[in-house]
């Protein structure tokens, strides 16, 4: 019996690891950013074609890039810190980054290989966006209309309540995106810390839900109001 419940304890602690990652990028001391995101490369449609895999793993460099998708698997937001920062940057009386704003993101899904998260997941390659100064607002947002690049819709949104930096780092099984309410420079030391550590909780079985078809595959539930988990 006794076995039995530390192995559903570990099985607990191995389901909860992501949300734990996620949160550890964001609330030590050092740390530049108020959330994390971490979103998956899963199949369109499940099971994938047969051409796509190769044993038991993926190989996306094959085939369609269509045949692939990026979804939310979970996330995780110090809105007391967001809210902290945000006003000494912009003054009392104004609240930064909303629950309902951030968790609005789990409802997104790109096309793996098509604008700027799923390039830089099929590049496996990383990314830094700024929000311009006041004066240059408007341009940059105009830029980004006509951009095959062009940001997810809920990016402006985030600027106006104060995220001022967004990074994309491409991992083996997606990408992370982080947010920050002042500018964080580019940081390559830090990806290849950050994949290190990705790759590593990736390789833990159980870390990731088996293969739902796509987001809709299991419901996304509020932990604590801070982070998510399926």
């Amino acid at each position: 019996m006794e076995e039995h419940q530390q192995q559903q304890l570990s099985s607990l602690a191995v389901t909860h690891l992501l949300q734990h990652t996620l949160r550890s990028l964001c609330i030590h001391e050092s740390s530049q950013w108020v959330y994390a995101v971490f979103w998956r490369i899963l199949p369109r449609n499940y099971p994938p074609p047969k051409w796509d895999t190769q044993g038991s793993a993926y190989d996306r460099s094959r085939g369609n890039r269509r045949n692939w998708i990026l979804v939310w698997e979970d996330g995780f937001c110090n809105f007391a810190a967001a809210a902290e920062m945000n006003a000494e940057e912009c003054g009392a009386g104004h609240d930064g980054l909303q629950p309902e704003l951030f968790f609005k993101m789990s409802h997104e899904i790109y096309n793996y290989g098509e604008g700027m998260i799923g390039k830089v997941a099929a590049d496996h390659s990383h990314k830094w966006i700024y929000k311009e100064p006041n004066d240059q607002e408007i341009n940059f947002l105009s830029a980004w209309h006509h951009s095959a690049d062009s940001h997810p819709r809920t990016w402006e949104a985030q600027f106006r309540s104060g995220i001022k930096t967004i990074a994309l780092i491409a991992v083996r099984e997606g990408v992370i995106q982080l947010g920050a309410v002042h500018k964080v420079i580019e940081d390559l030391s830090y990806v290849v810390l950050l994949r290190k550590k990705l790759s590593y909780i990736e390789s833990i079985p159980g870390v990731l839900l088996p293969h739902p078809s796509s987001s809709a595959a299991y419901p996304i539930k509020v932990d604590a109001a801070y982070g998510v988990t399926p």
